[in-house]
């Protein structure tokens, strides 16, 4: 018989070899570790991760059920592509227009003493990344180097791969922690006493109720941010996966071989895809008997359900980041775009969101300044992504009443 004008029978296919995975488990959970940060994620709610004191191991506190909730918001970040673009898109308001120092009189020796500095530790893109991390984490993490006739040396590391104690004295470093314990390193705190070695200095927001680990507060939509990433990959497996048109295959006989029946699979599934689309079929057989029927199927409707959704993702997502989309250039369904709420709104945005990160950035990064022993201070150049300013007329204001 044949399908698709080729020949459906007995053919021997070739066992392939598995892949061999290692399993790495801790407690009740097992992972297979890879080298990349990306983990299945789960179908539980993602907004509520458990965090207490009691739930330790080696009396480190596990962020989470399985210890990963900060990879987790790292992979959404990468997941979602209206979050990720918010934490891009505030990481340029709050530092893209750069810094300046506060003290310009410095002596010639103390500019070259600053210059080294900056050189060394690349001062520029490191509070970039830092002020990526607090917008992800609220929370920054950096490796302090001081060794006696030398320059503070200061190393960035990904907040997700920090743990701590409950009183926030003693960090463990680890860069996969689905392997538990896996070529770990112990830190402690940085103190101003410290004069020599390796310490970590960490600067974490106060978030209610939680002073283990901080907790973001846009964590609240970390499902719709983890559905819209569902939704492009729905797209995609009903394109890659489907018959077209979809079809229920009815043979009159049945298989001879499990070789038979592997054969007739990877026909079927080598005529899947949009680059298959349109192809006419031709089904030939000994007689009418011997001829596969083909039944159409209803086609699937849960992209229905979600092109509901994805308007109340996407506005969800922009209420817990305090967003209106309009300033970021995205068009908003329903509006006329009127240039001068547009500038309304990021003038708000730009006082409730920027300006306090500007704040707490500034003082993060004054004191690294401090602990590198430098005589000077740092001031966040304000940055206008709207360069006009608004200012509200009585006229303005009784238009609007």
């Amino acid at each position: 018989m044949k399908l698709f004008g080729f020949n459906i029978g007995s053919k021997k296919v070739e066992a392939q070899p598995l892949t061999q995975l290692t399993d790495h488990s801790f407690g009740t959970y097992k992972n297979f570790a890879f080298s990349t940060p990306f983990y299945k994620i789960s179908k539980d709610n993602l907004s509520l991760p458990y965090v207490t004191k009691y739930y330790t191991t080696n009396n480190i506190v596990r962020f989470g059920e399985d210890n990963l909730y900060p990879q987790l918001l790292n992979q959404l970040y990468y997941t979602s592509p209206l979050h990720g673009s918010i934490i891009e898109f505030i990481t340029n308001a709050v530092i893209g227009g750069g810094y300046t120092y506060k003290n310009d009189k410095l002596t010639s020796s103390e500019k070259i003493e600053l210059i080294t500095f900056e050189k060394l530790n690349d001062w520029q893109k490191l509070l970039r990344l830092l002020t990526r991390d607090y917008l992800i984490h609220r929370r920054v993490c950096v490796k302090v180097v001081k060794r006696k006739g030398a320059y503070t040396k200061f190393f960035r590391l990904d907040p997700s791969t920090i743990r701590n104690d409950v009183y926030n004295i003693k960090f463990i470093y680890s860069y996969d922690w689905s392997r538990g314990y896996y070529d770990f390193r112990e830190f402690n705190r940085w103190e101003p006493t410290d004069e020599d070695g390796e310490t970590l200095y960490v600067y974490q927001d106060n978030t209610p109720g939680q002073d283990i680990y901080p907790i973001p507060q846009y964590n609240s939509i970390l499902n719709y941010a983890a559905l819209d990433g569902e939704i492009a990959y729905f797209h995609k497996n009903n394109i890659m996966n489907a018959v077209f048109p979809s079809l229920v295959i009815r043979r009159p006989k049945e298989f001879n071989s499990i070789e038979e029946i592997q054969a007739f699979k990877e026909e079927i599934t080598s005529k899947t895809g949009a680059h298959n689309a349109g192809r006419v079929l031709v089904l030939t057989g000994n007689g009418i008997d011997d001829v596969p029927q083909l039944d159409s199927l209803k086609a699937n409707e849960n992209d229905k359900m979600f092109e509901t959704i994805s308007k109340e993702l996407k506005d969800q997502i922009c209420f817990a980041w305090s967003l209106n989309p309009s300033i970021m250039g995205i068009k908003v369904s329903g509006s006329l775009g009127n240039a001068e709420e547009l500038q309304m709104s990021y003038a708000i945005f730009e006082k409730n969101v920027v300006m306090p990160y500007r704040r707490e950035l500034t003082e993060i990064f004054n004191q690294l300044l401090f602990i590198a022993g430098q005589k000077n201070e740092v001031e966040i150049n304000n940055y206008q992504i709207l360069d006009k300013t608004i200012v509200p007329t009585k006229e303005t204001i009784e238009k609007k009443i």
